[in-house]
This record gives structure tokens, C-alpha cells and sequence, in this order.
């Protein structure tokens, strides 16, 4: 279920904190729900070992906690096809369904406990406490985990038994929401550190950076790759297991004071935002595009959007509404109602359908790629599971205060605290028409802004035209088309000749009408932004030529506008506007991966490496000048060293010359030359140094015929 509830309800009981320590009371009652689930599961008729039913494959398990049960719906039936019942503790608790395959878990976030539910004889099989509020249990890829969000552990647990597996790991708290990806990996935000932690098998892996210590780190699964929203920096990290990719986004990402809402999991490729003042971005991980799109509905909660197929679903608590928003045609279309004004709004994404639940209500929504809905009752009783013994409603224990056992739509049995009723925004001129939706996207310096008119009777409050408002107030010079006329039902203004950098340009558009006094008016919708370009994608075909203390490196263009390439390798950091950089200052005689990443405003794309091998390239050459005396080999490049070998005089011969490097000066009076360079060669006599006197290399430049130097 998506959105941050940590504090949307009731704990219950609070009267009893008055008598008992917390830890204390923790066992307590764990220890008496685990008890009583048990007995439940006998008492309460939740089937028998015998008993086995088959669920469709395409569905989702839902909860009905009004009615203390969990139901599987069939989403392309569109009814309730299984339910189970939870034991009457968990009533009017916040309750989470975890569900992953055969794996479906019940999460009491308030006590701590974890129930295992077997889909096959829709009853609880375990039940074990693995902590208390602030725990997260995520499960997928055949893993589950819990997360203590405010401890900062990390434990794998066995999704049958429930038992831990292995030690915990212990991360810096406070904890972000954690997902688990395609791969099966867990991913756990550290936004004390500033990284995203892997774990894989339970085994911690190499934190990767998202942003700086302390930012507001908000993690989401785009179609299994894990992407981190930094709110802080307005940036994406896109986590793919060939490297990451940074995505700038528009700049007021940054003034959500608790960071952007995002989903626990997307469909596909595309990550709704939701930012401060309910403006919608829209971040395109597979281009590197962010569209923000413009709200009309100031002073709404809403939890999490949600996207499934061309769709944008934001779940409007205040009005009880879904919000749908067509990313294919840039418009909005009807709201469709979900619950009750000020209700509950659970929304998850699974087998490719959007499943919207009120745990408290009798229906739930299923939607498909298409836009599709089915209507649900969940409280249908001719079902497998439901022809059971009802659970009782036992009195609310905590004075009033809390709702631990009650059904109904109170504060107890709503996961969310009903905000107050939103007030319609106040027009300054009542004859003001209402303001034109837009939404905005840049691409190769230039920004888009599509918008739809406004909704109005024809004849009624008329608009003469539509304009451009830049965030001066003023209409923008040079858009194309410089205007549209009053009767248009949308367009796209481009603005043209911008620079492709980190620059958010704001926009509003505005629909000119005669004012009271008969004078042109405006009535302006919200601000949407952009860059004026797309994050660029990687560079392809990588070669690296290895050279001495080097590589000169070569490489195809990256998609995109106004790119730079940054070049990276052990000895530093290069940027260039090239397709090409030579890199210096490398070890010889080991190996190095140099990286080239591309860059423009709107981001960056992962890294395209390669590995460089600076082995020594020896040459097959002959000695010289040894026709006065032996030729000594020596151990070093000197001429006082021990000596390892001797070439008898006379004796020209073909060596292995390994690499050259600079040592103490020698003479050498046969040919009356000198030189401070030295050979490290390979010979049926020994292996060491022989000046370069004595070597019949080229002398030319150094190090010579090719070779490199030595490392020393």
C-alpha cells in the first residue's frame, strides 16, 4: 500500500502506556496475539489442512478491515474470488498486506506482528513479532525482510517460517521506505549518509551515493530498477546494475518540505512526483524526460501517484477521487470516485493492473493498462473463506481514545486522519473564467507547454485568447504560435533558442477574457517548468588504445543536445565536447577501467567503461657495441650494482627488451656515447638492465620503439 501513514491513525489503547514501560507492553501483548492468533485460526473456522482453493493469477489481496478480513480479488473478473479473516486483535489496527506470489504476509504496524496467510486454505499459518511501529517487512524475488525504520536494522527473514535468517545488519537511523528490486535485491535509503544500500541474500553491499548527507532520499521501483528522488538537490538516481544515471529535475522539487510523495513501485519506466503544492512531475527514466504538470485543487491531501500504462492516478483523500491524468494525450480526464470524501485511499500496482482499495469501505477498483475499471464488492459472502463464524466486536479498551476492535468508518477503523474539507479557491473576478491545465517538457533547447482549456459553458464568461506567461508575469516573446484563440480546446506553445543548461524555467499559461471593467483580464493556471533538454544517453562503442603511462580513448555520440563528455580514470577527471581524449599519468604494468560518461543540463547518463591493459609491449632486439669486453647485465639501472649475467664479447645477440627507464649516466668508450637510459632486458645470460648504449634501439624519443617505461 502506498504513502507515508506513519501517523494518519490512532495506536489504540493509549491508556495502557500510563501503567507499563513500552518494551514491556510490546511483549505483552505480542505475546498475547500470537496466542490468541493460533486459537483464532481454530475457534474462528479459518479452514482446515484439508481444505485447498485455487486464486486467480492475476490478483491482489485487499484489505477489508471494517468487515476483520483480508480479500483476494480477481481483477479481470472484477470480484472477490477468497478471504481470510484476521483475529479480532488486529481490528482497527493498521493493517498491510505484503504480498509477493504464493508469499502474502498480514503487517500489524501497530504491535509489530507479522502473519503468514496460506492462499491455498485462506487461513493465518504463522505468526511471530519481529518489532514494533517503524517497521517495514517488504518482500519479492522468493526474499522478505524486515526494516526498522527508526533502529536502522536490516534482517532477512524466511517468508514460510517468518524466522530470521542470519544476523542483522545495523544501517544509520533514521531509515527511508526500502524496496526490493527485479533482481530480488533489497535497496535501503540511509538519508543520514546521503547512499542507497543493497543487500543481496542478506548480505549488505556496496553502498552507492544518492546525494549528500542529510538530503530527503524517497525511493521507488520503476519496473524493478530501483530510482532514488534526492528532494533536496532535485535529483533522480537510476540504479542499473551497468551504473547510474543522475537526472536533474525541475528546480521546485526542492520546496517540498518533506520531499516529493512517490510510489512504491511503478509499472514501467515512467515515476510520478508529487511536489509541494500539489504540482505533478513526471520523470521518464528510459529518455531522461521530466514533464511537470499543473494541479487546480490548492489545499488537498493527496496520497502517493501512482501510474499504470499512459495514466497518472492520484489519489485525492480530500474529495474521495483519483485524479487521472493521459500522459499520451497531456490532459486530464474524469476523476473517478474511490471512497468517501476525507476516506482512506490505498493504492498498489501489481500483475500489471492498479488496485485501489478503502480498507474501510465495501468496494474496491481495479484498473487496467487500457484505463479500463472494475468495480469490486468486497464483501461478497458466496466465496471461498467466507462462510465463516463472525468475530467479535469487543469494547473499545482504551476510554474512548482509541479503536482497537471496531468496525465502522471512526477514526479506528480509517488508516488516515480525515482532513478537513478543502475550501474552492476564491477568484478575485467572479466572472473570471477557470484557468487553462498545463503540463511542460523540454527538449534540444526549447520547452514545450501543452495545455487544455477549461472546462465552461460556451457563451458563458468568453476567452478571446490563450498566452504564454513567463515567471515575470508577462507574456513570452517568440513563442510559436505567439497566441491561440479563445474557441481553442489546447495546444503547445515551444519556446525556442534556450540554453541547455540546470536553469528550471517557469511557465504559466493564461486565458485572456474582458474583466468587469471591460479591460483584458487573466486568469493564470499553476507554474509548470522545465529544462530546455533531455538528459542525454550514454556514449556506445568504447575503444582504448593503451600508450605508455595511458590510453587514448575514442567513442560513438550519445543521444541528446548540448553534450559533454566526462572522461574519468585513476589519474583524474577529464571533460570534453569531443568524441575523443587522450589519458595520462596511468600506472604501466597493471591494469585500469576508464569511464566516459555523458552531460548536459538535464542530467547525466551511466557510465560506458572499459578496462585498460598496460602490460609492457616488448621488443625483440639485438645488443651492440661488445666487441672490447664482456657486456655486464646488472640488477639496476646503474653501473655499481651486483650483476646478474654476462654476454660473453663478441656476442651479438637477440634479446626480450621488457621497458626502459632513467638511471645513472654511463659511457661507453667503444662507441664513445653516453646515455642515462636503461633496458630491462631478457637473455640467455641472465635477465637485468643494460644501458642503452649498448641496446641497438632506435634512440628515438623515450621510451623508444614502442616501449614503455618501467615501474619502478
Amino acid at each position: 500500500m502506498n504513502g507515508d501513514r506513519s501517523s494518519a491513525r490512532t495506536s489504540g489503547p493509549r491508556g495502557l502506556f500510563r501503567f507499563f514501560r513500552r518494551d514491556r507492553l510490546t511483549g505483552q501483548i505480542a505475546a498475547g496475539l500470537v496466542g490468541v492468533l493460533a486459537v483464532g485460526a481454530l475457534v474462528y473456522g479459518v479452514g482446515t489442512a484439508s481444505a485447498r482453493y485455487r486464486l486467480s493469477d492475476v490478483g491482489a489481496w485487499l484489505s477489508a478491515s471494517g468487515k476483520g478480513l483480508v480479500v483476494h480479488a480477481n481483477g479481470l473478473a472484477g470480484k472477490v474470488d477468497g478471504k481470510a479473516p484476521v483475529v479480532p486483535q488486529m481490528r482497527g489496527h493498521r493493517i498491510k498486506v505484503v504480498q509477493d506470489g504464493a508469499t502474502v504476509l498480514l503487517v500489524d504496524e501497530d504491535s509489530g506482528v507479522v502473519s503468514r496467510i496460506d492462499p491455498s486454505q485462506l487461513k493465518i499459518t504463522k505468526s511471530r513479532q519481529v518489532g514494533g511501529p517503524g517497521m517495514q517487512v517488504v518482500s519479492g524475488g522468493g526474499a522478505a525482510y524486515t526494516v526498522d525504520l527508526v533502529k536502522g536494522t536490516v534482517q532477512q527473514i524466511d517468508p514460510l517460517t517468518l524466522a530470521p535468517v542470519g544476523a542483522p545488519a545495523t544501517l544509520t537511523a533514521p531509515l527511508g521506505q526500502a524496496g526490493i528490486d527485479a533482481a530480488g535485491a533489497l535497496w535501503v535509503p540511509v538519508p543520514q549518509t546521503g547512499h542507497v544500500v543493497p543487500f543481496t541474500a542478506g548480505r549488505q553491499g556496496e553502498p552507492v551515493p544518492a546525494g549528500k548527507a542529510g538530503d530527503r532520499l524517497a525511493l521507488t521501483m520503476a519496473a524493478g530498477t530501483p530510482v532514488v528522488i534526492d528532494s533536496t538537490s532535485a535529483t533522480a538516481l537510476i540504479v542499473r546494475p551497468e551504473g547510474t544515471r543522475r537526472i536533474n529535475l525541475p528546480a521546485p522539487v526542492a520546496r517540498a518540505a518533506n520531499g516529493v510523495k512517490v510510489p512504491a513501485v511503478t509499472d514501467g519506466q515512467i515515476v510520478p512526483m508529487l511536489g509541494a503544492g500539489g504540482a505533478l512531475y513526471l520523470l521518464d527514466t528510459g529518455v531522461g524526460r521530466v514533464d511537470s504538470v499543473a494541479l487546480r485543487v490548492p489545499g488537498h491531501a493527496f496520497e502517493p501517484p501512482n501510474v499504470l500504462g499512459q495514466r497518472v492516478y492520484l489519489p485525492d483523500r480530500t474529495s474521495g477521487r483519483l485524479l487521472v491524468f493521459n500522459t499520451e494525450r497531456g490532459a486530464w480526464e474524469q476523476p473517478v470516485a474511490a471512497t468517501h470524501p476525507g476516506g482512506a485511499i490505498e493504492v498498489l500496482v501489481r500483475d500489471h493492473m492498479l488496485w485501489v482499495n478503502d480498507p474501510d469501505g465495501p468496494t474496491a477498483l481495479a484498473f487496467g493498462p487500457d484505463g479500463g475499471v472494475k468495480r469490486i464488492k468486497k464483501y461478497e459472502d458466496k466465496v471461498p473463506g467466507g462462510a465463516r463464524r463472525p468475530l467479535p466486536v469487543q469494547a473499545d479498551p482504551g476510554g474512548g481514545q482509541g479503536n482497537r476492535n471496531g468496525g465502522g468508518r471512526g477514526n479506528g477503523g480509517s488508516t488516515t486522519v480525515t482532513p478537513p474539507p478543502a475550501k474552492p479557491p476564491v477568484k478575485k473576478d467572479p466572472t473570471a473564467p477557470d484557468p487553462p491545465m498545463p503540463a511542460a517538457s523540454g527538449d534540444n533547447g526549447s520547452i514545450k507547454v501543452r495545455f487544455t482549456a477549461p472546462a465552461q459553458p460556451q457563451g458563458v464568461y468568453p476567452v478571446t485568447r490563450f498566452v504564454l506567461f513567463g515567471q515575470n508575469g508577462k507574456p513570452v516573446a517568440g513563442t510559436k504560435p505567439a497566441q491561440f484563440p479563445g474557441t481553442s480546446q489546447g495546444g503547445t506553445f515551444t519556446v525556442g533558442g534556450l540554453t541547455c543548461d540546470t536553469t528550471t524555467r517557469l511557465y504559466k499559461v493564461a486565458a485572456e477574457y474582458k474583466g468587469m471593467d471591460g479591460k483584458p483580464a487573466y486568469s493564470e493556471s499553476g507554474e509548470v517548468g522545465a529544462t530546455a533538454c533531455t538528459a542525454p544517453g550514454p556514449p556506445t562503442g568504447l575503444r582504448a588504445t593503451p600508450v605508455n603511462h595511458g590510453a587514448d580513448l575514442t567513442w560513438a555520440p550519445s543521444s541528446g543536445f548540448d553534450v559533454t563528455y566526462v572522461v574519468t580514470s585513476p589519474s583524474g577527471t577529464l571533460t570534453t565536447k569531443r568524441t575523443s581524449e587522450a589519458v595520462r599519468g596511468l600506472a604501466n604494468a597493471t591494469t585500469h577501467r576508464v569511464t566516459v560518461r555523458a552531460r548536459n543540463g538535464a542530467g547525466e547518463s551511466t557510465a560506458l567503461s572499459k578496462t585498460v591493459d598496460l602490460a609492457y609491449p616488448t621488443g625483440q632486439i639485438r645488443n651492440q657495441n661488445n666487441g672490447q669486453t664482456n657486456t655486464l647485465i646488472r640488477s639496476g639501472p646503474n653501473t655499481s650494482g651486483p650483476t646478474t649475467g654476462t654476454i660473453p664479447k663478441g656476442q651479438i645477440i637477440t634479446m626480450t627488451v621488457v621497458c626502459q627507464v632513467h638511471g645513472a649516466s654511463y659511457h661507453d668508450t667503444e662507441s664513445n656515447t653516453s646515455s642515462d637510459v636503461w633496458n630491462r632486458v631478457q637473455t640467455s645470460y641472465g635477465d637485468g638492465y643494460l644501458n642503452d648504449t649498448l641496446v641497438a634501439t632506435s634512440k628515438n624519443g623515450y621510451p623508444s620503439d614502442g616501449l614503455f617505461e618501467c615501474q619502478m
